[in-house]
């Protein structure tokens, strides 16, 4: 017993001398510092934006409805005043400008830029058109219609633009199932993530900072989405060039951890508020403005598909998947009759999309071969509805 206890004594002095010497020598971060303090909400006037004239890779980790020949490091240009485009706006061009506004849905980070919807909506209106056309992406991954209205009223409206393509929903929906500032108040603090007490307390040593590196540094090499086959030949991103990551497969794994709880009471007044107020804005600037409704798969008859799910949930459950799609198909017709009342162009995308996993990967976001199909029904709704001068 007495052998057991003094080679238990070695063990701790030599950990605390190995400690007291690699604190001598080596200076390593707390890789939960952000956790130590609650995080802040300020209140900016846009909450959520692209940093403007900046370029950025995006990798990603795809899960098996994502073609195989498609690569998952997607180079992003950012222009001058902060959209998704290969050209810098400028006013002075003759040419038709066209802003859309929405989440991640719009922005398409997950392929090349000719596939995001914007392009090729711009490419086919040039063609039928003969026009110098522009379709500036002014999606942010998460935002929802407050930011929309901050984008459009600080970062659009100067520009004058020909037209603004609204298209919102699933981000508004994630906000009113778990958020407890809708309204953006100031003084509203909330924990960023969760982690064990016993792992913040091992982080104030620098044996264990070693030995998270080292585990982080494994699993990067095993498991990070560089190393998909698709990519052997272009894994190079260029040196300071910030990046950008996602993992497919890890957010549906976290959701179905969360316990299933019954659909909390929706605000859905409050979202078509923020829809009216939208239109409002770009009617008084004698803008142009169409809509596009949401499509959700929540209940796609795709069984594979519906592996991939994450967005049922808020931070504490997760909710029935036809409480989900209720709730969309009650945002969508919301926008629909409001959009009739204002006389706003919309166009049901929820009602052309085919709802396999084809056409998306998860709850919304669209495959390639999805983001170039609602450009191309985009395309049809402008020309049957003659929302652009084909002359």
């Amino acid at each position: 017993m007495k052998n057991i206890f003094y080679t238990l004594l070695m063990i701790v002095f030599t950990l605390l001398g190995a400690e007291l010497v690699l604190r001598l020598f080596i200076d390593l971060p707390d890789p939960y510092q952000h956790l130590r303090v609650k995080s802040y909400s300020t209140g900016e006037v846009i909450r959520l934006q692209n940093t403007r004239n900046t370029d950025v890779a995006f990798v990603f980790n795809p899960n098996e409805l994502f073609p195989e020949d498609e690569k998952n490091i997607v180079k992003i240009h950012i222009n001058n005043q902060g959209f998704r485009h290969q050209d810098d706006v400028d006013t002075s061009r003759n040419e038709i400008s066209i802003f859309a506004i929405g989440g991640s849905t719009t922005q398409g980070y997950d392929y090349a830029f000719e596939k995001t919807w914007c392009q090729v909506l711009e490419k086919n209106l040039e063609e039928k058109t003969g026009q110098a056309i522009n379709v500036y992406n002014g999606g942010t991954a998460g935002a929802a219609m407050f930011d929309h209205i901050a984008l459009l009223q600080n970062r659009v409206i100067h520009l004058k633009p020909d037209m603004v393509i609204l298209f919102a929903g699933v981000n508004d929906l994630n906000l009113l199932v778990g958020d407890d500032n809708i309204f953006r108040f100031d003084d509203v603090y909330e924990e960023v993530e969760a982690v064990s007490w016993y792992k913040l307390g091992l982080a104030r040593f620098t044996l264990y900072k070693l030995f998270l590196n080292a585990k982080r540094k494994l699993k990067s090499d095993e498991e990070h989405p560089l190393k998909r086959d698709s990519d052997e030949e272009d894994t190079g991103i260029a040196p300071g060039t910030p990046v950008q990551f996602a993992d497919h497969l890890a957010a549906p794994l976290a959701t179905q951890k969360l316990p299933m709880a019954e659909g909390p009471e929706i605000n859905f007044a409050y979202y078509r508020k923020m829809v009216k107020s939208f239109f409002a804005t770009c009617q008084i600037n004698d803008i142009p403005v169409i809509v596009m409704t949401q499509p959700t798969t929540w209940e796609s008859g795709d069984q594979i598909l519906q592996k991939y799910h994450w967005m049922n949930k808020n931070k504490e459950s997760r909710f029935p998947k036809d409480f989900m799609q209720n709730s969309m198909d009650k945002m969508n017709a919301d926008v629909h009759q409001i959009a009739m009342e204002e006389n706003v162009p919309c166009f049901r995308l929820e009602n052309e999309i085919p709802n396999t996993g084809e056409y998306f990967y998860d709850d919304c976001h669209f495959t390639p071969k999805g983001s170039v199909f609602v450009g191309e029904a985009l395309t049809k709704f402008f020309i049957d509805n003659n929302l652009i001068n084909l002359n």
